[in-house]
């Protein structure tokens, strides 16, 4: 009761205020937050996105995952931040409940009952409606309105063939109509999203999507649904956006400019991963800013100025202390 109240005090705030900061974060294991969310609260961010693998279930057996949300609402920093900080939540693998999975997962469904009920989504929500769990928020005043879309890239991915190369499996990218990481339906409604008037779209998918010189999973391996979705963004002119993922266990920032896009921005993408463990390897890509990688255990921010005529944002990967590890600031044409 007293969540549902606390929600109901703050929910009609983020539609009448405009939104100036943010955090986010992923691959979280209850039992090894040691302070984490007290550190967050001390940003005072009004919202917190939860971007994957907010916890390891790793199952197909209800009970264990059930479990498992369990100990991630009862872990009390995390119980005491989400009184008074709304979330937003996506999943991936390891909460969707196997690793690297996609469309093939029998489990989904009841999996997605289980995530809508851990991320307290009301009974009617439209993304109980669907399969899936993709879902979008819009807050804050005309012309400070903000859009926070999250993507769900398992439930409808195809499965993603591996080869051998040494003693490692890489994945082979795949190509044509039949190879999808959103699905028809997700990718209608990311269209119809798209078009809806805002100010600043942030948008969060679980795996990263400008990344391409790594081996694991990232949208480069399926590069028409990477470029897909570019000229989406293009074709709805979508105006200033920005892109956060996890998964990685390290935290870093990508930079597409708008000469390659197509867009008439600079593409960014925070990836923040690690929030309770890290430590992947260092596989630095064309479009990595220097000076951003990190693969100590992090979070990210997202701060928001209203001040001018195009919003500008501030991407800061932060410790687990909470000190800034990377700071990065983007401005926007203005139209």
């Amino acid at each position: 009761m007293k969540r549902l109240l606390a929600l109901l005090l703050i929910t009609p705030l983020l539609a009448e205020q405009p939104i100036t900061r943010l955090a986010c974060g992923s691959c979280y294991k209850p039992e090894r937050d040691k302070g984490l969310f007290k550190v967050i609260a001390a940003d005072q961010p009004q919202l917190f996105l939860f971007m994957g693998d907010n916890i390891y279930g790793d199952t197909d057996d209800e009970k264990v995952m059930a479990e498992k949300y369990r100990r991630l609402n009862a872990q009390p920093d995390y119980a005491a931040f989400k009184k008074n900080v709304p979330i937003l939540a996506t999943w991936d693998d390891h909460d969707y409940g196997l690793n690297d999975a996609g469309r093939e997962f029998p489990f989904k469904e009841t999996s997605a009952k289980l995530f809508f009920e851990a991320f307290d989504f009301p009974a009617d929500h439209e993304a109980r409606k669907t399969p899936g769990i993709y879902h979008s928020k819009m807050m804050g005043p005309d012309g400070k309105r903000l859009q926070i879309i999250n993507l769900d890239t398992r439930s409808f991915r195809s499965v993603l063939p591996q080869v051998k190369e040494g003693r490692r499996k890489v994945y082979v990218p795949q190509h044509g109509p039949e190879a999808t990481m959103l699905g028809k339906a997700q990718w209608a409604w990311l269209a119809a999203e798209l078009k809806k008037p805002a100010d600043l779209r942030v948008i969060v998918s679980s795996i990263q999507i400008l990344a391409t010189a790594h081996r694991f999973e990232k949208w480069a391996n399926m590069p028409d649904e990477r470029a897909r979705f570019f000229k989406l963004l293009k074709d709805t002119n979508s105006g200033p956006t920005i892109l956060l993922s996890g998964d990685r266990h390290l935290a870093e920032v990508s930079k597409m400019e708008k000469k390659q896009s197509g867009l008439s921005y600079d593409l960014y993408e925070m990836t923040s991963s690690g929030m309770t463990h890290a430590g992947a390897p260092d596989d630095p890509g064309p479009l990595r800013l220097p000076g951003t990688f990190t693969r100590s255990t992090n979070y990210g921010l997202v701060d928001i100025d209203w001040g001018k005529k195009t919003p500008a944002v501030t991407l800061t990967v932060q410790s687990k202390e909470g000190k800034a590890q990377s700071v990065t600031k983007i401005l926007f044409p203005e139209s």
